[in-house]
Parts: C-alpha cells; sequence; structure tokens
C-alpha cells in the first residue's frame, strides 16, 4: 500500500485512492469507477464549449452509436486512457512528441485489464469520428440538436451502465 503522498513520484491518485503512474502502467492500478468518474468530469473541446458535455457521454454515445454491437465495448472505452491523460485537443495532442506512446501504453494495460479489443477497430474510429462531426455541428455550431446534454452524474451513471451490459454480453 502506498502512503497517501501529495508527492508520490510519477502517480497521479484517483478519487478511489488508486495511484497511477501513467509512465508505467500495471493492472493493479485501475478500476472502471475510476475511469468513469473521471471521463464524466472532463468536458470535449478542451472546455471551450456553450455547455458541459463529458467525454464519458460521447464515449457512451460511442458505444450505442456504433453498428458492429462486436466492437461496441471497444468504443465505450476508447477513450478510457483519457481519464488519467486527460482530453487533450487533438491539434495540441499532435505536438506532444511522447504522448501518443504514453497514450498507447496506458490503453495496453487497460484493455488486458477490461477486455476490449486494442488496438482500436477501423469501426471504432470512424463512430469516433463520425461522432466528432455531429459534436462539432451540434455543439460548437448548434446547427441542429443531435445530442441531448447530460450532467456529469448522469452521464457517469449511463457509462457505467453501458459498461455492465458490455461485461454481461462478454463470454
Amino acid at each position: 500500500m502506498i502512503q497517501e503522498n501529495l508527492y508520490t513520484p510519477d502517480c497521479i491518485r484517483t478519487v478511489t485512492g488508486k495511484y497511477v503512474n501513467v509512465f508505467d502502467p500495471k493492472p493493479d492500478m485501475f478500476v472502471i469507477e475510476d475511469i468513469a468518474h473521471a471521463l464524466s468530469m472532463q468536458t470535449r473541446f478542451g472546455g471551450h464549449l456553450p455547455y458541459f458535455y463529458s467525454v464519458a457521454q460521447h464515449s457512451t454515445n460511442c458505444y450505442y452509436l456504433i453498428e458492429n454491437k462486436d466492437h461496441a465495448f471497444a468504443a465505450l472505452m476508447h477513450d478510457a486512457s483519457e481519464a488519467y491523460l486527460l482530453d487533450i485537443p487533438r491539434p495540441i495532442k499532435q505536438r506532444l512528441s511522447n504522448y501518443k506512446d504514453i497514450e498507447h501504453n496506458v490503453m495496453l494495460c487497460l484493455s488486458e485489464v477490461f477486455g476490449f479489443q486494442y488496438p482500436l477497430s477501423k469501426e471504432v474510429k470512424e463512430i469516433d469520428e463520425q461522432l466528432l462531426q455531429i459534436e462539432w455541428d451540434s455543439l460548437m455550431l448548434r446547427k441542429n440538436s443531435a445530442i441531448e446534454i447530460k450532467s456529469q452524474y448522469e452521464a457517469k451513471e449511463n457509462f457505467l451502465i453501458a459498461y455492465k451490459n458490455c461485461k454481461s454480453t462478454t463470454p
């Protein structure tokens, strides 16, 4: 057990009390409650939205929208690393020299712990891109009302419900 310490080297402390080292991730560092909580507290588009819209809601929407249900669990979990690495807007993320390596290692560990397909399938990447465009049009440009905004609490609960649905249908 790690002693409670604000300055535990290379670690962040999660809401459940876990210490996570994103530079050297280990399976025992991760629980779904931390992922659901953190993603429900983070907004898409770096927070530059006219109202709150969480990464957890985005992930849950990907889960519901993907046509091939064999990829639904991966669609739900596709941004799980952002619970620890944050949702960094794409133009910034692309210029962070080792971000992709860190993200890849965290996602590999998360996929091992939770049992979803990683690397992500083409279908998951496509639904993520499609939803990004829908979110942009609906939330940023206010062209349509395709997105029903959920509170942080609703987004967290919906994410956990989707997770339980996936786990109950997985052999």
